[in-house]
C-alpha cells in the first residue's frame, strides 16, 4: 500500500512541476511579446495598412488607392529568380 502512495505522490509532483514550468514559459513568451516594438511582428498586411492610413489621411485619392490595392493583390512573391 505504501508503494502505491509513493508512486501517486511522484506522479503528482511531476504534474505540478510541468504546470510550473509551463507557466514560466508562458509568462516569458508573453513578456517578450509585450516588449517588442509595435509592427515588428506584423510583416503581412503592413503594406495594406499603410495604404489605408494614406487614404484616410487624404494623401492619396480613392482612384490611387484602388490601383495600388489591386497591385498588392496581384503581387506574387519572388522566389529563386536571378
Amino acid at each position: 500500500m505504501m508503494g502505491m502512495d509513493m508512486g501517486l505522490m511522484a506522479v503528482v509532483m511531476v504534474l505540478v512541476a510541468l504546470v510550473v514550468v509551463g507557466g514560466l514559459v508562458t509568462a516569458v513568451y508573453f513578456g517578450v511579446r509585450a516588449l517588442r516594438p509595435p509592427g515588428d511582428h506584423q510583416v503581412e498586411g503592413s503594406a495594406r495598412a499603410l495604404l489605408d492610413r494614406r487614404l484616410a489621411a487624404g494623401e492619396i485619392s480613392a482612384e490611387e488607392y484602388y490601383e495600388r490595392e489591386a497591385a498588392l493583390r496581384d503581387t506574387q512573391p519572388v522566389t529563386g529568380r536571378r
